[in-house]
């Protein structure tokens, strides 16, 4: 017992002393981050003596996700007296792939939806903060420029009467890229760049009320971020189009006399269509509230439970609440451990991230387990990994 209390006193003194690592004036760095998530399977299901597959499950569809992000070069300058400035090169895409399970179990439905889609960005984004006395103001405006945009119209419908039964599956693909495609296609960027804005406010709320000089373990700050803010949207012209269909909207004969006429029942041209036409496109927009709660009264362990929502308009039905909770463990800014747990772009992630900091240098890599259900989540339905690099003094 004596040695833990000897250990807790040497980690907690120099917090409270302020013996910590110093803030860099100036700081360079590169990130990177990729992830991968499905509904269906399992790290769990996939490594073991017999691999067993349980279709039932399809009944509740099948949604895969995967996504990357990538920041090649980034700076930050942070001045002493409470104000900053940075630049930064960013490039991120995402994808969807939603089946309803109604399609893949065959279930009665008229134009029931499914969805394919995704998109690739690239920004530049200048960034900078201030503070207003107690309160500290962010603003990050970004040029943007989509390099690809996919969306699709996938309907569904099995309709069954007494004298006969009406199937069919269309589908429609389009995919816009910001110069033209196909095999007599020079290169030449037509997609027109967008403009959005991310703001946020910090603000010292339990000093701001004396709450935390008379009662220590209420300390905290309170926050909000509002994530693309659209003020000019991208504009794509270029596309690729793939269509066809399964079935028909009219009762379909099985057995007729003459047998099931397969031409018409599979009904698909075969070839990719160009073309040009216009098409806006915004990126998802968040907005979320956070706390940093002490409950020690010092640094060394903070909770922040977030809470929020995102509107993508990649999605069929674009909203979706987000919500989440993170406890950091910070060791005099030298070493930083954060692990929490929230639903966050409709997916459930159960992270770890790690920080070593050296001012000179500073190394952060994190890790998650994610999925689209909490209970795959923590089995292995799919994984993410972040890693970034800062230099400077």
């Amino acid at each position: 017992m004596k040695r833990i209390l000897f250990f807790l006193h040497i980690l907690i003194l120099p917090c409270v002393w302020g013996l910590e690592t110093e803030n860099r004036i100036f700081e360079l760095g590169i990130n990177a981050n990729a992830g991968f998530a499905n509904n269906f399977l399992s790290a769990k299901d996939i490594f073991q003596e017999t691999f067993i597959l349980d279709l039932d499950q399809l009944m509740n569809g099948f949604m895969m996700n995967f996504g990357f992000g990538a920041a090649p070069i980034y700076f930050n300058h942070n001045n002493k007296n409470g104000w900053g400035f940075g630049l930064s090169f960013n490039a991120e895409g995402f994808g969807i792939f939603n089946l309803s399970g109604k399609l893949l179990s065959f279930d009665e439905a008229v134009n029931d939806k499914s969805e394919i889609g995704g998109a690739v960005f690239a920004e530049i984004a200048p960034s900078g903060y201030f503070h207003l006395q107690r309160l500290k103001i962010k603003i990050k405006p970004a040029l943007y420029v989509p390099v690809a945009y996919a969306k699709s119209d996938i309907s569904y419908t099995l309709k069954n009467t007494a004298n006969d039964t009406i199937f069919n599956i269309g589908y429609e693909m389009n995919i816009f890229t910001a110069f033209p495609t196909g095999d007599s296609a020079g290169f030449k960027l037509t997609a027109r760049p967008g403009v959005d804005l991310r703001v946020g406010v910090e603000y010292p709320l339990s000093e701001a009320l004396g709450i935390s000089n008379k009662i220590f373990f209420l300390d905290f700050d309170v926050g909000l971020d509002i994530i693309n803010i659209p003020l000019v949207p991208s504009v794509m012209r270029n596309y690729m189009k793939k269509d066809g269909s399964i079935g028909s909207d009219k009762p379909v004969n099985f057995f007729g006399d003459d047998g099931m006429d397969t031409d018409s029942f599979f009904s698909t041209d075969g070839d990719t269509k160009y073309g040009e036409k216009k098409q806006t496109v915004l990126r998802p927009f968040e907005m979320f509230v956070w706390a940093n709660w002490r409950p020690l009264g010092i640094r060394l362990l903070t909770v922040i439970p977030t809470f929020g929502f995102e509107i993508n308009p990649f999605y069929i039905e674009p909203f979706s609440l987000e919500a989440g909770v993170k406890a950091r463990l910070n060791f005099f800014k030298f070493f930083i451990a954060t692990a929490g747990i929230g639903y966050y772009d409709r997916l459930w992630k159960n992270s770890i991230d790690l920080a070593l900091n050296f001012r000179a240098f500073e190394f952060n890599i994190g890790a998650d387990l994610r999925s689209q259900k909490f209970t795959k989540s923590w089995s292995g339905g799919g994984f993410g990994l972040n890693v970034g690099f800062k230099f400077g003094w």
